[in-house]
C-alpha cells in the first residue's frame, strides 16, 4: 500500500507561478464570465478552447464519418449543451463547500451526467474532457483527470481510504473518475493534515503533471 507525501521541492514547484498560468487564467475567466450554456457562441468557444488546448477535443468520435467537424460542433455539440440540464447542476454545485465528504456525490454525479451526455453523441467516453471542462467552471470542486495525472498519482497513493470507500457504491458515477477523485481528495487532505499545506486543485494538477513529465524524461534518457 503506497502512502507517500511529496517532497518540499515538488510542493514548492507546484505552488509557484509557471508559464501556463496566463493561458489557464484566460480559460478560467472565460468560464466564469460565461458560466451558463444558453448561447451557441459561448458554448462552442468554451468546448473548443478547453478541449483542444487540453488535448481532449470532443470532435474525436467513433461516428466521425457521418459529419464534418464544423457541422458536428454547430449542429450537435451546441444544441446538446444548450438543451441539457448542465446549468441546473452547475448552479447547485456553486453553493457547495469543497472540504465536505458529503458533497462529493453531487460533484461525481455531475461529471457522470456530462460524460454520459457526450457519450450519446460521440460513442466514446469523454471522461477526461468532462473533468477538464467542469474544472474550469468550478476549479475548487473538480480534479483534472488524464492518463498522466493517474500515473503520477500512483507514486503517492494506491488505495482509497476507508472513509471514502462508500462513494464507490454510489449510483450514476463514473467508476474510473471516482477512484481518481477519491485518491486526489485523500492526497490533498494528507498534505494539509501532515504538512499544513493547503493545495488548490490546480496546484495538485501542477504537482502531478511535473511528476509525470519527469517520469517521461527519465524514460527517454534510457532509450
Amino acid at each position: 500500500m503506497t502512502k507517500k507525501l511529496p517532497n518540499k521541492k515538488q510542493l514548492d514547484t507546484a505552488r509557484q507561478q509557471n508559464v501556463w498560468d496566463f493561458g489557464n487564467a484566460i480559460l478560467y475567466k472565460l468560464c466564469k464570465d460565461n458560466f451558463e450554456h444558453k448561447t451557441d457562441d459561448h458554448i462552442l468557444t468554451k468546448v473548443l478552447f478547453i478541449g483542444r488546448i487540453y488535448a481532449a477535443a470532443v470532435e474525436r468520435r467513433k461516428n466521425k464519418s457521418t459529419d464534418i467537424n464544423d457541422n458536428f460542433y454547430t449542429e450537435t455539440i451546441a444544441p446538446t449543451f444548450r438543451k441539457s440540464k448542465l446549468d441546473e447542476k452547475l448552479s447547485y454545485l456553486k453553493t457547495l463547500k469543497t472540504d465536505k465528504v458529503e458533497n462529493i456525490k453531487s460533484v461525481l454525479q455531475t461529471h457522470f451526467y456530462l460524460t454520459s451526455t457526450l457519450q450519446k453523441i460521440t460513442a466514446l467516453e469523454k471522461r477526461s474532457f468532462s473533468s477538464k471542462y467542469l474544472h474550469f467552471h468550478l476549479p475548487d470542486l473538480f480534479y483534472i483527470y488524464d492518463s498522466r495525472a493517474v500515473t503520477a498519482l500512483r507514486q503517492f497513493t494506491s488505495n482509497i481510504p476507508e472513509d471514502l470507500k462508500h462513494i464507490l457504491e454510489l449510483d450514476n458515477i463514473d467508476s474510473e473518475y471516482t477512484k481518481f477523485y477519491c485518491k486526489c481528495y485523500d492526497f490533498k487532505r494528507r498534505i494539509n493534515t501532515e504538512l499544513n499545506i493547503d493545495l488548490t486543485n490546480r496546484q495538485l494538477d501542477n504537482l502531478l503533471i511535473e511528476v509525470a513529465n519527469k517520469q517521461s524524461s527519465l524514460k527517454l534518457k534510457k532509450l
